[in-house]
């Protein structure tokens, strides 16, 4: 789902319209639908966007990455429900410090490509999820109790490569968009590169 927008309730913004590369990086299919803006519409987006998919690729399920997200799980959940498809969350529930120590341990390159939570700075754009960012993110979450997986949004990252990569994706050319307490990275040029 494509939001308009930073302000979505429901959609990852940053760096969206990239993963299209993560597809061809996985070798899966990626189809991508306009969200409209506001709680309400863009729900009605997503809707349109599943039932559309259910019936030209006969999906049955949906997996999401929701780790605490109660509105977010509900909103999604509702909807395949009334759909017929089944839905898995299965980060759900899982303690976010394990999941960051994980993300590490399989050898994801993630990067945090949106911030919007006190103790932020826009040195946080672009940078890599590394043992030393982790170790930072535990201090903001003691400090201003973000949540250690971003999941209230008070980050958004995107993944460059992980082990089932077929390529990697580069960053070619960013920016920073900041407006003085929260911003988001620009990806203006990506591209897949052979892995070592």
């Amino acid at each position: 789902m494509e939001p308009p927008d930073v302000e979505s309730y429901m959609f990852h913004y940053p760096a969206v319209k990239w993963t299209h590369l993560q597809g061809e990086a996985l070798r899966l299919p990626v189809r991508s639908f306009p969200a409209s803006k506001g709680k309400h519409p863009e729900l009605d987006s997503l809707k349109r966007s599943l039932l559309t998919v259910k019936e030209q690729d006969h999906i049955d399920g949906l997996v999401t990455g929701a780790i605490e997200s109660g509105y977010q799980k509900k909103k999604v959940d509702m909807i395949c429900e009334e759909l017929g498809i089944a839905s898995f969350a299965p980060l759900w529930r899982k303690d976010p410090a394990l999941l960051l120590e994980e993300t590490l341990h399989l050898g994801f390159e993630t990067y945090v490509v949106g911030v919007s939570a006190s103790g932020f700075d826009q040195t946080w754009l672009g940078r890599r999820l590394d043992e030393k960012a982790i170790q930072e993110l535990q201090a903001l979450h003691k400090k201003w109790q973000i949540h250690l997986g971003g999941e209230g949004g008070e980050y958004e990252t995107f993944v460059a490569d992980a082990g089932m990569f077929q390529k990697r994706i580069r960053l070619v050319e960013t920016s920073k968009c900041w407006n003085g307490s929260s911003g988001y990275l620009i990806i203006h040029k990506a591209e897949l590169v052979s892995k070592p």
